[in-house]
């Protein structure tokens, strides 16, 4: 388990919503082809797609279903406030118009795409298919934090027009320089080199906004306090999470791991952090994978996986 989380995932799956659904535990975590933002309203969590976003035409379904394994990830919190969905063909995240970060973004990531040669463009800029709030390169400026990637540039290193849209501030999260440049580029490294042995990998990344051992840190409102920075309110959060999914034959397994955004310094140890997906649902209000089946989600999200290394 991280060092964030306790020693034992003992709460279970069932209480867990229950508790979620009743405190209102507000974690607003928040390609060539791509499709402009569909608006959620504030409203609760658990619903599905149709109901928070309106009916997905088919190019959205077909993104959907193509980077987020299991179906799209549903918030479970009741006070996530309005969002917008961006499908894209590197990658598919539900946006925050609170926090201007994203809940979640999920990605499809092959070994081919990995194999090119593109360098970084560092061109951030906002993102032009979101309707409502959202933040803006300038918001970083000074704020002594870094626009941390959540669906890394260096997995679009084949087609440029995709990789520019990983420079989008959608897709974008204040990281601590140390974290994002550091111990959080080691794990895309490593997350990489699971896509090369299996050949293939889903990942869900995304912030948390609230200290774990706080939980659920409610305030009058029923939401999360926040800190943020820019002119634009950019909300920094306290963790970040990284899930990956792959096939070994015909056998699914899991990895996921919490890290803090904070200063690090060497020697990195990613074996620290590795926690079970279950713990990251109960401390995000939101669940992956919502449309696989019961006894894969007890086998992929319950126990923290034994892929490491």
């Amino acid at each position: 388990m991280p060092r964030c989380a306790p020693d034992r995932y003992w709460v279970s799956r069932v209480r867990h919503r229950l508790l979620v659904s009743l405190l209102g535990i507000c974690l607003v975590i928040q390609g060539c082809s791509t499709t402009r933002g569909l608006k959620r309203p504030a409203s609760g969590g658990g619903q599905p797609a149709a109901d928070r976003f309106g009916a997905l035409d088919s190019q959205q379904q077909s993104l959907m279903n193509a980077s987020c394994y299991g179906g799209l990830p549903v918030d479970t919190a009741e006070a996530i406030g309005s969002t917008e969905l961006i499908t894209r063909q590197g990658y598919v995240l539900e946006h925050s118009s609170v926090d201007k970060i994203p809940l979640w973004v999920c990605e499809s990531v092959a070994a081919d795409q990995l194999g090119g040669h593109l360098a970084r463009s560092n061109r951030f800029k906002a993102d032009p298919d979101l309707k409502g709030p959202r933040a803006y390169p300038k918001d970083y400026v000074g704020s002594g934090y870094d626009r941390g990637h959540q669906a890394p540039a260096g997995n679009q290193t084949v087609d440029p027009d995709l990789k520019d849209q990983t420079f989008y501030m959608s897709n974008m999260a204040p990281q601590r320089p140390s974290l994002n440049r550091g111990i959080w580029k080691r794990l895309e490294d490593k997350t990489s080199d699971w896509v090369f042995r299996y050949g293939h990998a889903y990942e869900w990344t995304g912030p948390i906004r609230c200290e774990p051992k706080q939980l659920p840190p409610v305030t009058s409102e029923g939401a999360c306090e926040r800190r943020t920075i820019g002119e634009h309110a950019v909300a920094v959060p306290v963790y970040f999470y990284k899930i990956i999914v792959v096939q070994d034959q015909s056998v699914w397994k899991a990895i996921a791991f919490v890290l803090p955004n904070t200063d690090f310094k060497r020697p990195y140890r990613l074996e620290s952090y590795i926690t079970s997906i279950d713990w990251i649902e109960e401390h995000t209000g939101v669940e992956f994978m919502p449309k696989i089946s019961v006894r894969e989600q007890r086998e992929l999200k319950a126990a923290v996986s034994p892929m490491w290394p």
